[in-house]
């Protein structure tokens, strides 16, 4: 029986982990259209002190430390990401391994100037603790800048029964291990993701539909020609209330 309490993607991210820390940012959706926008998206961050939810092998951190981010927190659900994140951040960011549906306990209130996540909380059905749990700890008038499936791309892929709501779906990935990873995740509509922003008490400030960038064109035209014209994700950019 499956465990309800059970993170829905760890099984995977556990199978995917290392081969996703060394193709991840070779990949089209990846290290051409995602990584490039919530890296704009997060801009300057030197001196700030930062938490990174779901930070995977550590791409963002990554990013973070080599732009002078005075204090990196992170955290992921899969103990092997973890792992890869504190290798590729040779040890200079404080990183545990969370459960972003549950409350962050380690953490203190109104700790962070930023809070960003990559791809993570599309993972969680209910966003009110997460949401929730990052106005806590941001500081006041602290900035979330987090990237989701955009509810178009995500309705191409997973093709759910209805464009309404929230869907749990499953698909295979490849590329990443020998052979497919079945990857559990939630479908969710437009207003599933900005209704519960807007009611844990966040300020939106700007929402970018991702596009890739120009070098992806001579890496993958196909795969550059549809993104151009059919956002994959989107970047979300909010602000914790003063």
């Amino acid at each position: 029986m499956t465990n309800p309490d059970r993170p829905i993607a760890l099984d995977a991210y556990e199978k995917l982990a290392r081969g996703y820390s060394s193709i991840a940012e070779e990949k089209a959706e990846n290290g051409y259209i995602e990584h490039p926008a919530i890296r704009k998206a997060i801009g300057e961050v030197s001196g700030l002190t930062v938490l990174d939810a779901g930070c995977g092998p550590g791409f963002t951190l990554k990013h973070l430390l080599d732009n002078n981010a005075a204090n990196i927190v992170g955290f992921d659900i899969s103990p092997t990401m973890i792992e890869l994140a504190t290798a590729r951040t040779s040890n200079c960011a404080e990183l545990h391994v969370a459960d972003m549906a549950k409350p962050l306990s380690f953490l203190k209130t109104a700790q962070f100037d930023l809070i960003t996540s990559s791809l993570a909380i599309d993972y969680v059905r209910d966003w009110q603790t997460p949401l929730s749990e990052f106005r806590r700890v941001l500081k006041p008038s602290g900035r979330l800048v987090i990237s989701v499936q955009h509810p178009l791309g995500s309705y191409e892929w997973f093709k759910p029964p209805s464009a309404f709501g929230v869907h749990l779906c499953e698909t295979d990935w490849t590329g990443f291990t020998p052979g497919p990873v079945t990857v559990p995740d939630y479908y969710r509509s437009f207003e599933e993701i900005i209704n519960p922003l807007l009611k844990a008490g966040f300020m939106l400030r700007q929402l970018t539909e991702t596009k890739p960038i120009e070098a992806l064109k001579a890496r993958n035209p196909k795969k550059f020609e549809k993104a151009s014209r059919f956002p994959t994700f989107m970047v979300i950019e909010a602000n914790a209330p003063q």
